[in-house]
């Protein structure tokens, strides 16, 4: 009887362990931390159900009233593709190093505003995910042809054009016709009128940032063969020092004096505004943003303005990068920001042009009735518009300075074709 007992309180001790252990359930398999060994191979890992899905962080690169309207679009998007999102605007100054320190690190962010020089770069070292398989991969062929180009690589699309913007030579259409010009300048003795004409009201001729690299490259290019860094590094050999090169930038030395050059503030844009410096060469965005009483008063005769595009254009694309958990969301929302509704709005707001071809078409309609002599189709014809990949010399260090130094007069023509050549020299 002893015996019976023990044997009945062991049973009974036997079936209160196993009731009470979390290690075993009835149906005897381990818990789901023995059962899965992925827990203990990456013990910071965090598991979601399937049901929970962590927000899209979505990176960009932004002066904070461009963010502000981005924003704002941004949210109604990921409302409407049902979309949880999380914004990140970064700094432009740090913006590349800081992001260069997060993909070494994988801490990324899902979703990534890229400008579109970078993203061949990303994508051949592995950064990113490619599109092709996402929902994005029909709208892909709406985009305008140059910019999707530059999102290809190796057989892959990586990115989802967004916008673009273009510098352009702007002029008051009644500064060209009292000089006697149906158009703007394109030969010396057509530049020549301009200058005496400048001259004879004793104001400037043309407003320029002369520290943004990128609207001196693009005044300088504009003069045939092209006389930024870019097009005269990869001239032919010995080309540099012939008659051509030579004219257009003696020409350049006549013009020099009359330049109003500006940096730190935006007294050049107002000079343009206000009809004291009757040209200009600035971003088209910041063109229709700043001198919206101009672009809406087109009833007034004096405000009309004549302009072309000029290299080089600028585009942003959206980026999945590899890291990302969230690809399916992030895809739904790329898409929502890339409809014909969001490009539109981003227009309307933000004046950056649409990289979806057909709303591009619209806003050229658009635009030309709002400019006097315009040249759309510099503009915004498809195989006008320029495309980076073009643009196979991108100007630092020295090759900035020695640009800045002719714009600004501190060199002459000669002194800038010499440290060209010797710039060329060094590359080799």
């Amino acid at each position: 009887m002893k015996r019976r007992h023990q044997i009945v309180l062991f049973a009974v001790l036997l079936l209160s362990l196993t009731i009470l252990s979390p290690s075993f359930d009835f149906g005897g398999s381990q818990s789901s931390e023995e059962g899965n060994p992925d827990r203990n191979t990456f013990p910071n890992q965090t598991s979601r159900g399937e049901d929970q899905h962590a927000p899209v962080e979505i990176v960009v690169s932004m002066t904070p009233e461009e963010f502000l309207i981005f924003q704002t679009i941004a949210n109604q998007v990921a409302d409407s593709s049902n979309v949880e999102i999380q914004l990140r605007n970064m700094e432009q100054d740090t913006f590349e190093s800081v992001l260069e320190s997060e993909f070494a690190v994988g801490d990324s962010g899902d979703v990534i505003l890229l400008d579109g020089i970078e993203i061949q770069n990303y994508a051949k070292r592995g950064y990113l995910y490619p599109l092709n398989g996402t929902t994005l991969s029909k709208s892909l062929g709406e985009t305008v042809i140059p910019l999707r180009e530059m999102t290809e690589w190796n057989g892959y699309q990586w990115a989802m054009p967004f916008d673009f913007d273009t510098y352009v030579l702007a002029t008051r259409s009644a500064f060209l016709t009292k000089a006697g010009l149906d158009t703007l300048p394109q030969r010396e003795e057509q530049w020549i009128k301009l200058i005496q004409q400048a001259n004879n009201a004793g104001t400037k001729l043309l407003s320029m940032d002369s520290d943004d690299i990128y609207a001196t490259s693009a005044w300088l290019n504009y003069f045939e063969p092209g006389l930024a860094m870019d097009h005269m590094m990869n001239g032919k050999q010995g080309s540099l020092l012939e008659g051509e090169y030579q004219q257009e930038l003696q020409l350049i030395e006549q013009i020099q004096p009359y330049l109003q050059l500006d940096a730190e503030n935006a007294e050049f844009s107002e000079a343009f505004q206000q009809n004291v410096v009757p040209m200009t060469v600035m971003s088209l965005s910041r063109l229709l943003q700043e001198n919206k009483t101009l672009v809406e008063d087109t009833t007034n005769l004096s405000n009309q303005i004549a302009l072309t595009a000029l290299l080089p254009v600028k585009s942003r694309s959206f980026v999945i990068t590899t890291g990302s958990s969230e690809t399916d969301g992030a895809s739904r929302w790329i898409e929502g920001m890339t409809s014909a509704a969001v490009q539109l709005e981003w227009f309307q707001q933000a004046h950056y042009l649409p990289a979806k071809q057909d709303q591009m078409n619209v806003q050229s309609g658009k635009l030309a009735s709002l400019f006097g002599k315009m040249d759309i189709k510099a503009l915004l014809a498809t195989k006008a518009v320029p495309s980076e990949t073009e643009i196979t010399y991108v100007p630092t260090g020295k090759v900035q300075q020695k640009i800045k130094q002719f714009i600004q007069g501190q060199i002459s023509a000669i002194q800038y074709m010499n440290s060209i050549v010797e710039i060329r020299g060094l590359s080799k």
